[in-house]
């Protein structure tokens, strides 16, 4: 070893670390800067596979299969299979991709990434024809050591989140984002944290999106950013932390007061509603002053009991009279009203769809 060769003295652990930066051509790449190197890259924890890095689908899964086949099923810390490259999409060659995923899972991966191509508005990103979403119920999750699964662009099925949730119970964390959701229950009870998102999400209508159901007694995190179908919250006890943001094509007021309701015990909630949940339609005469609110949801709105709500921060379009009905609705439907503090904010458009609360309860 060349006396001046210090990044070589350094342990396993600390180049398989910072290998871990690199995406997995370069690692296996590293092989030839001298003997110590040789086959540190087989017994590298960490693995980052890309299509970025590849001209075509066929080159990039005779290398992915290449490095699995020989670092053979040594222990995974985590597993990242990113397909958003141009022109190689998973659901093309689904069977390899789910072999792929099995080694990493019988490879007792903690942290396991998948990222396919995302649906996108008309007239973003991709022209060329692009197949369904990768579907993963085609996938066996088992393993008893998968403590985060962070997926992308992929179809979520009824299928797939039952096998997740009763092979995978170590399962800790789960992040979606801009996914194709088709179940309709997210039921488990080591679950601790779950985010879904979309960002610029094109709803496809070859898609039947059904109305999502969370049941995670110990879920402590819940992350909402839009969803294409309604939510309903069953037990979810243990949450201290919510961010919900309920979608304009499918938000009704009842639904968002039976989200409240279930989230009467979290900490800390950020809600982001439309306002045609409150005001109805755009034809709708709101009110004649803010002293004589008529709200249109009178009849059907429930009071509803949020024993650890203290305060309630209202963050609105600077001069926007409609929070009016807001504050008065909070007021008149919540038992034992919280200290309400509004807060306009000239950043946020007067004719913005939304309104955004924060709420936070002590105890």
């Amino acid at each position: 070893m060349d006396a001046g060769d210090r990044i070589s003295d350094l342990p396993d652990e600390l180049l398989h670390h910072a290998m871990s930066f690199l995406p997995a051509r370069d690692v296996v790449r590293t092989c030839v800067l001298s003997t110590r190197w040789r086959h540190l890259w087989v017994s590298m924890p960490y693995l980052s596979v890309d299509t970025g890095d590849f001209i075509n689908q066929r080159s990039f899964i005779k290398f992915v299969t290449s490095l699995l086949l020989s670092r053979g099923c040594g222990p995974l810390d985590s597993f990242r299979l990113d397909a958003n490259g141009p022109g190689i999409f998973l659901e093309n060659f689904r069977d390899t991709a789910c072999l792929w995923i099995c080694h990493a899972l019988r490879s007792n991966v903690h942290t396991l990434s998948i990222m396919d191509h995302e649906l996108k508005e008309e007239g973003e990103g991709e022209s060329e024809e692009r197949p369904d979403a990768f579907w993963l119920g085609h996938c066996p999750f088992m393993s008893l050591y998968l403590k985060k699964l962070h997926l992308r662009g992929v179809s979520v099925d009824k299928c797939f989140a039952k096998n997740l949730f009763s092979g995978c119970t170590a399962l800790e964390d789960l992040d979606m984002i801009n996914c194709v959701i088709l179940a309709t229950e997210f039921s488990s009870t080591t679950l601790k944290r779950l985010s879904i998102d979309y960002h610029g999400f094109c709803r496809s209508e070859g898609y039947d999106y059904e109305d999502i159901v969370i049941n995670m007694p110990s879920l402590i995190s819940l992350h909402i950013g839009a969803l294409c179908a309604m939510l309903s919250l069953v037990d979810v006890q243990s949450l201290i932390t919510a961010s919900v943001c309920l979608d304009d094509q499918n938000a009704t007021f009842a639904g968002a007061c039976n989200i409240l309701g279930a989230l009467s015990s979290v900490k800390n909630l950020e809600l982001l509603f439309p306002v045609c949940v409150l005001f109805g339609s755009e034809h709708f005469a709101l009110c004649r002053s803010i002293a004589a609110v008529d709200c249109p949801f009178k009849e059907t709105m429930r009071r509803f009991q949020c024993e650890k709500l203290k305060k309630v921060e209202i963050i609105c379009p600077q001069g926007d009279r409609r929070v009016g009905m807001l504050v008065t609705i909070l007021l008149t439907r919540i038992i034992s009203p919280p200290e309400i503090s509004v807060k306009p904010s000239p950043d946020i458009p007067w004719n913005t769809a939304y309104f955004s609360y924060k709420w936070t309860s002590l105890g």
